[in-house]
């Protein structure tokens, strides 16, 4: 992050946790790896997030995962 090139962009991507009780208002928070860089890992490490989501659904919790771009 701290580079020679003062003037670059750096590119990454958060992993957010969405979780929900019935009707009430989601929960935000961060995933406990909260950043991947690459686009392709990031987007693999949800999809599989969201599987085992699925297989693991609690008594009226609903749970995703999402992965948000970020620049800096």
């Amino acid at each position: 992050m701290f580079g020679k090139d003062k003037n670059s962009i750096l590119y990454t991507h958060l992993i957010v946790k969405v979780r929900k009780y019935k009707n009430q208002q989601p929960y935000f928070s961060l995933y406990s790896v909260p950043a991947i860089a690459d686009q392709t890992k990031a987007k693999d490490t949800v999809e599989k997030l969201n599987s085992l989501a699925e297989l693991e659904n609690k008594d009226g919790w609903q749970e995703e995962y999402y992965s948000v771009n970020m620049t800096l």
